[in-house]
């Protein structure tokens, strides 16, 4: 019994060890294996993480390259919002003193045709005046003096007039006109006529018949006119010329 077991252990022998060493070889495949398989998951890891690792160093290049262009931005933008701000408030300043500047002016301006208004006012009002003395004095001379001597005061007043055409330099006056036209205050004496018509020729070469018109208001003596020339011989002008002088003797 014994050496039968011997016998079939001595058959078996070389067949478990040949099983034992196909199995230790198929271990050390497979274990070779699972080796170049971890160590390649394991390079596929490191190539995977520093794949990873460069994406986050191109996005943290991106980041910090969009933060630093924002910045630029932002400060682009914050220097125009300056600049606009300055600009507006130059030309705030400018329009402030536009207006100011206007409104001075206009403020001149009115200023200035207030005072032209009041000196126009002033003047029409001593013209007023003028006229008004005159007119009072006119109604005086009617009241003081009588109508017996106001006759007797026109024909001085005239002779005047002729006495002064007499001494006239028929070179310092230019008649440019034919018509002669007599504004008096009474009609006037045909020997007054007639020396005004001597008067005329031999002073002014001027031969025409003269247009007597009666303006009782001249109150006495006469006004010439011949063409564009005039004379003034009437004591209404008399009465004007003297509300002038007073009017500047009392300015002074």
């Amino acid at each position: 019994m014994m050496e039968e077991t011997l016998k079939l252990l001595t058959m078996l022998g070389p067949i478990i060890i040949a099983h034992v060493c196909v199995l230790a070889v198929i271990i050390l495949i497979i274990k070779r294996l699972l080796l170049g398989d971890s160590q390649r998951a394991v390079a596929r890891i490191k190539e995977v993480e520093a794949e990873v690792r460069r994406k986050e160093e191109a996005v943290r290049r991106d980041i910090e390259e969009h933060e630093q262009e924002f910045s630029k931005r932002k400060a682009e933008a914050e220097n125009e919002l300056q600049q606009h701000r300055e600009e507006a408030e130059k030309e705030v300043a400018r329009m402030r003193d536009q207006v100011i500047a206007d409104a001075k002016k206009e403020g001149e301006r009115i200023l200035s045709q207030a005072k032209r208004n009041e000196q126009r006012m002033r003047e029409q009002i001593e013209q007023s005046i003028g006229e008004k003395a005159v007119e009072y004095g006119g109604e005086i001379f009617k009241l003081v003096i009588s109508e017996r001597v106001t006759p007797e005061l026109n024909r001085q007043f005239v002779g005047e007039l002729l006495d002064a055409l007499e001494e006239v330099d028929p070179g310092t006056i230019t008649v440019d006109g034919s018509s002669v036209e007599v504004r008096t205050s009474h009609s006037l004496a045909e020997e007054d006529k007639t020396r005004l018509r001597g008067l005329l020729t031999s002073k002014f070469g001027v031969e025409a018949e003269i247009e007597e018109i009666t303006q009782e208001d001249l109150l006495a003596g006469l006004v010439l006119k011949m063409g564009s020339l005039e004379i003034d011989g009437s004591l209404k002008n008399r009465y004007g010329e003297a509300v002038e002088e007073v009017k500047k003797t009392a300015g002074e």
